[in-house]
């Protein structure tokens, strides 16, 4: 089963519990019926709103080019550090696609699906 059907319609239900929120580029109900679709990724806004649904810290990470080691780019959910000792980290990869990260001894791993 896919995470859009497992998890997708709780973020949705927060974006539109949301909607006054946060900016979205455009008409805010075609942009809701597009992300409902279960072939449509989510981006930034549905990862903000997936930390409210979690109710977890989620920290978005890229690969240094030059260092090749992970640089911290953006944190969601940051009300609920609470849960700090198990956070959400994804890995982007620069043309609009994440990759769940996975905590080991020494640092991250990217998770094979």
């Amino acid at each position: 089963m896919s995470f859009h059907c497992l998890f997708g319609g709780q973020v949705v239900g927060e974006l539109l519990k949301r909607r006054k929120e946060w900016f979205i580029e455009g008409d805010f109900d075609a942009y809701v019926e597009r992300i409902e679709k279960p072939y449509v990724w989510g981006g930034e806004p549905e990862l903000l709103m997936a930390s409210h649904v979690l109710k977890m810290p989620l920290s978005v990470f890229m690969i240094d080019r030059s260092s090749g080691s992970l640089v911290n780019i953006a944190k969601y959910g940051e009300e609920y550090k609470e849960d700090e000792q198990n956070p959400i980290n994804v890995l982007f990869h620069g043309y609009g696609h994440y990759d769940i990260l996975e905590v080991v001894a020494d640092g991250y791993q990217k998770v094979e699906a």
